[in-house]
């Protein structure tokens, strides 16, 4: 059974200055995952499909990487100097939102990823399972 799981690193030993920083902006920005977004990943048929919620990104500011068996991705949303100038009032957050999946049962090379109205859609077949190959053996 595969499990298409968000990857976390975990530090084994001693202190972790990020998990700090982590903890704080949990804290901070009321328990959500710290720069993250919020997904749905279903079933269809022989391939996965992950849906991400990005409103407010362009085309232009989503990545996807992939490295080894694990997928990123990245959205980064940067104030533009015409947008600098006097706020009565700035609610609008820039910076990076990352999560890292698992793609241990994906076929890596066959992902597809559209972008349309804020929402991230990565379609992931399902890696092919090989049947065993019948053969007979010779008695001698």
């Amino acid at each position: 059974m595969f499990a298409l799981t968000p990857f976390r690193r975990h530090y084994v030993e001693g202190y972790d200055p990020f998990r700090e920083f982590e903890n704080l902006e949990r804290r901070f920005f009321g328990g959500r995952e710290p720069s993250a977004f919020r997904i749905d990943i279903r079933e269809e048929g022989d391939a996965y499909l992950l849906e991400a919620d990005l409103p407010g990104f362009s085309k232009e500011d989503v990545r996807i990487e992939l490295e080894g068996s694990y997928m990123t991705i990245r959205a980064e949303r940067t104030q533009k100097k015409e947008e600098e100038g006097r706020y009565l009032r700035s609610e609008r957050s820039y910076g990076v939102l990352e999560r890292t999946f698992d793609l241990s049962g994906v076929d890596a090379d066959a992902l597809r990823a559209v972008y349309r109205d804020g929402v991230l859609t990565v379609t992931m077949p399902k890696k092919k399972t090989e049947q065993p190959k019948s053969r007979q053996i010779s008695v001698e």
